[in-house]
């Protein structure tokens, strides 16, 4: 297995600001790494939310008001601060910043209610149990039939909380999409794991080729350098110099031994055995050095001749 990289609290911080950017449009950098607004339109009315990161974050989820404040369920009472968001309530270190924010304008533009005016506004000053439930009848409509005792009820009753959420379209849509999410992830997960051989395969192969390819480069040296050794010690223009030399050292010779019989150390059988012996050689020697520089001088020639371009007035014969 490959290793995961290593990111830093402030890795992770910055990371999770970027998917603010990616999710959503109009993103205004309030203060840098602390605070953003986000606009969008819903209903045809300009909207904002200012998204509040904590030092803390991406540890603690962030803080998300609604400009102009709007009655809502996922709002707070007597406030502008969005609480109720799923996104935020499953918040978990692990969330995208970025997706909680797009979820939270989409339910504004989906269900956006009426900006209050002065009636509205007397009227949320009413403490009845209908109106606290007024507001959930946006993401509850089925609640806009029902009694006030039966709202009560459902407030007294966490059982009957319950039921209503389970039974709700969007929780199911959310849970639907949080089912696929994970499926995708199992997936991917497994198919990393089904590669995991292949790519261990990949790696042998490629460590073997590395070897056999290192092993070559060792022969390949081996090799030229046994190639230099021989080059040099045939090459013809050495040879003809050994073979100078060699038939002056056999001209020595034979004159050491002619010394040696004129000073009556040798007898004149033994003389003339060696002498001619050792004159032959010579002759035959310097014979051959004769004809291979012949060789050579021809050779040189024709490569010069070769190489050297033909002149500028030269035509060829025609035939």
């Amino acid at each position: 297995m490959m290793p995961r990289p290593y990111y830093s609290e402030q890795d992770i911080r910055k990371r999770q600001i970027d998917t603010l950017k990616v999710f959503n449009d109009h993103v205004v950098e309030v203060t840098e790494n602390s605070e953003y607004r986000v606009e969008f339109v819903a209903d045809g009315k300009n909207m904002s939310l200012s998204v509040v990161l904590s030092p803390e974050f991406p540890n603690e989820k962030p803080s998300i008001f609604v400009n102009p404040p709007v009655p809502h369920p996922w709002v707070g009472e007597n406030s502008n601060q969005v609480i109720g968001a799923p996104g935020l309530l499953n918040y978990t270190p692990h969330s995208d910043v970025g997706r909680v924010v797009q979820a939270i304008i989409r339910e504004f533009q989906k269900s956006m209610p009426k900006l209050p005016n002065s009636e509205e506004t007397v009227k949320s000053s009413d403490t009845s149990p209908q109106s606290h439930v007024s507001g959930q009848s946006l993401m509850f409509p089925e609640l806009n039939d029902w009694s006030i005792e039966e709202l009560q009820d459902i407030l007294e009753n966490t059982d009957l909380q319950d039921k209503i959420i389970e039974v709700n379209p969007q929780i199911i849509e959310l849970d639907l999409e949080t089912e696929e999410l994970m499926t995708s992830i199992e997936q991917i997960a497994q198919e990393n794991i089904a590669k995991q051989q292949m790519l261990d395969d990949l790696k042998t192969e490629v460590i073997d080729r590395i070897s056999t390819i290192v092993q070559m480069k060792m022969n390949f040296e081996e090799m030229n350098r046994k190639h230099q050794k021989l080059s040099q010690m045939y090459d013809p223009y050495k040879i003809r110099d050994y073979l100078k030399v060699a038939a002056l050292k056999a001209d020595e010779e034979s004159e050491v031994i002619a010394e040696q019989f004129l000073t009556g150390n040798m007898p004149v059988e033994t003389f003339i055995a060696k002498f001619a012996e050792k004159r032959a050689l010579g002759q035959a020697r310097r014979a051959r050095e004769e004809r291979l520089g012949h060789q050579l001088q021809q050779l040189d020639i024709a490569t010069t001749t070769r190489l050297t371009p033909p002149p500028k007035n030269y035509k060829m014969r025609e035939y």
